[in-house]
């Protein structure tokens, strides 16, 4: 998951550990059940014993014995935050496990904004499934991946997805590190004054760790048009930036982007959620 400012990541500056680099999704951006027309209500099963239960979403962000059916016309869009998936060369990039043997489908798309999605191909049928990102020639970082059941059959009706993740030679690792109550603002990019705090305990870990080189990111929910969402999330990282600048922080061990409402972390749909999704986070650069 993705790590809070608050964690003493500069005991180890910026290192991943092996636990935390996991080809496995950690947030899910959205879902549907066409069954019982909500977005989190999911039935499953466990693959031993196998009995229909009912599963959370969650379980997909880990190696486990539960499944979660996708009858016709339900999906789930998962996210990678602390690590995206590439076409690596010969060889396979992504898996994907549909349980059982009944003859249950699911489209599988791949997207790196949540926004343009790009059909890789068709999961499905009790099998392992892997697929090759350069048989579609999809040249850019996937950070979402959508799956669509296409089917009710099977004793638990719909697509049984056991598994989703990034196959090992396809995976990328970043440690993204949110800055927790930074603010702004509406609509601005000035900062709330209870922001300082935590750049200032910023500042100070980079004064102490001088070799370390950051890129700072904005991003924005998707309320309003997104041109103005880029600008504004381009304006925030910058304000940030220049915040660290004006502490003695030196101008070129910073980068910073913007990338609007494309990257969020959890669903828009509830104002919790476009809350999570306007922030500022970092990453080590160098």
């Amino acid at each position: 998951m993705i790590k809070s400012f608050l964690i003493l990541l500069f005991l180890h500056p910026f290192i991943l550990s092996s636990q935390n680099q996991s080809q496995y999704p950690d947030v899910i951006i959205d879902s549907y059940n066409s069954k019982t027309k909500t977005k989190d209500a999911f039935y499953g099963g466990s693959k031993v014993p196998s009995r229909q239960i009912v599963v959370s979403l969650d379980s997909l962000f880990y190696k486990n014995n539960c499944f979660i059916s996708l009858p016709q016309g339900s999906y789930v869009i998962v996210g990678f935050t602390n690590n995206y998936i590439i076409d690596a060369p010969n060889q396979n990039d992504i898996f994907i496990e549909e349980v059982g043997g009944a003859g249950e489908y699911a489209d599988v798309l791949v997207s790196s904004d949540n926004a343009e999605y790009t059909f890789l191909g068709v999961a499905g049928n009790g099998s392992v499934n892997e697929f090759d990102l350069a048989k579609i020639t999809y040249e850019k970082q996937v950070k979402y991946i959508k799956i669509v059941g296409k089917d009710n059959k099977g004793a638990s009706p719909g697509f049984d997805l056991g598994s989703v993740y990034g196959l090992p030679g396809a995976n990328r690792y970043e440690e993204v590190v949110i800055l927790e109550n930074v603010l702004f603002q509406t609509n601005k990019s000035v900062l709330l004054e209870q922001s300082y705090t935590p750049l200032d305990k910023l500042v100070q870990q980079l004064q102490t760790n001088k070799s370390i080189k950051i890129e700072i990111r904005g991003h924005t929910d998707n309320a309003g048009k997104e041109a103005k969402n880029q600008v504004l999330s381009e304006q925030r990282a910058k304000a940030v930036l220049n915040y660290l600048i004006s502490k003695g922080i030196e101008t070129n061990r910073f980068s910073c982007k913007g990338f609007g409402s494309t990257q969020p972390i959890t669903s828009n749909d509830t104002e919790e959620g476009r809350e999570k999704n306007r922030r500022v986070e970092f990453v080590k650069t160098e």
